[in-house]
């Protein structure tokens, strides 16, 4: 049963978000997926001058004028649809709330931001024997690794390291580097977070007290595995005669996919990696998921899929026009 799919990096495109009802209206869709970067990114003028407070601004009306109205409206009347979603590097942390309180008034719609919910699948609830069926779990993991963003609130340190791209200040700390709107309650590096990502769920305290078991957990990243089809993106150049690498994805993150094996990996952040690698990979054991991303031309980029046999799956773009 191909009833989950999974889409990233949107940006607050009016006409995808549309779209992706639509499909999911259509295809009788039971789980959706989004693996970050929400809302828009640029500035609504009108909303305010200043850039920095504009881009806070603008999310924040995106998301109660827009997309929770739209999302409340739509799972009123698809009582069987769940929507998981995590936020991405460019979603403003000041504004998560907003996306929390919704969490909290619909049955249907689950921010799973360093959070452990259930996978709430038709498959197990139409099941005659429901035991049958294996229980899976959904987290969610927003951080980043550093480069290629003025905004850092869901930016970390790869590890203890704190090695830099090239081309940014080797001694700048991660809050001297960009624009944090909320801060982080505890600094740790994305390393330390997935060494036992089922206490750093815990110590979240966002969950419910479900057991985290990796191998049965659909893991929503928004950075990709490093050095993967998934990470892949343009030439980078050089930098002081080096050159750039072209992969921009979490070594962490791979790392940890390598050791527990994940039942499934949904990821976004590198809208080319569709193009110029694949929406697909295996890392180590686990099928991974970068659906890629074209808002720019109204094209909505989805992956349908079978969540209990996640090798099942196919690759779409629907021109939203």
């Amino acid at each position: 049963m191909m009833n989950a799919i999974a889409v990233a990096d949107l940006h607050g495109n009016l006409l995808l978000y549309e779209l992706l009802l639509r499909v999911v209206d259509h295809w009788k869709i039971a789980s959706v997926f989004i693996a970050g970067d929400l809302a828009p990114s640029a500035v609504d003028s009108s909303l305010s001058d200043d850039w920095d407070a504009g881009v806070s601004v603008t999310q924040r009306h995106f998301y109660t004028d827009i997309l929770i109205p739209l999302l409340e409206s739509f799972l009123a009347n698809h009582r069987q649809t769940h929507v998981y979603a995590i936020t991405g590097n460019d979603d403003r942390r000041c504004n998560e709330f907003l996306l929390r309180d919704f969490d909290q008034r619909s049955a249907n719609f689950h921010l799973v931001n360093e959070r452990l919910v259930p996978l709430h699948d038709a498959k197990r609830i139409r099941a005659f024997f429901p035991s049958d069926v294996p229980e899976l779990g959904v987290a969610g993991y927003p951080y980043v690794p550093l480069g290629g963003s003025l905004i850092m609130d869901w930016v970390k340190a790869e590890d203890r390291v704190g090695l830099v791209p090239p081309g940014m200040d080797p001694c700048m700390d991660i809050d001297q580097s960009g624009i944090i709107t909320e801060a982080c309650p505890v600094r740790t590096t994305i390393a330390d977070d997935l060494a036992d990502f089922g206490r750093f769920l815990e110590r979240a305290g966002r969950s419910r007290g479900e057991p985290y078991d990796p191998r049965m957990t659909i893991h929503l990243f928004h950075a990709p595995p490093y050095n993967t089809p998934l990470d892949q993106t343009g030439p980078q150049g050089h930098y002081d005669g080096l050159r750039r690498p072209d992969h921009i994805g979490s070594s962490a993150i791979r790392r940890f996919i390598e050791r527990v094996h994940p039942h499934l990996v949904v990821c976004g952040h590198c809208h080319e990696a569709v193009v110029l690698g694949s929406y697909k990979a295996i890392v180590g054991e686990t099928p991974c998921i970068n659906p890629g991303s074209q808002p720019h031309i109204d094209v909505l980029s989805v992956v349908q899929f079978d969540p209990y046999e996640p090798t099942e799956m196919k690759q779409f773009f629907i021109n939203a026009r």
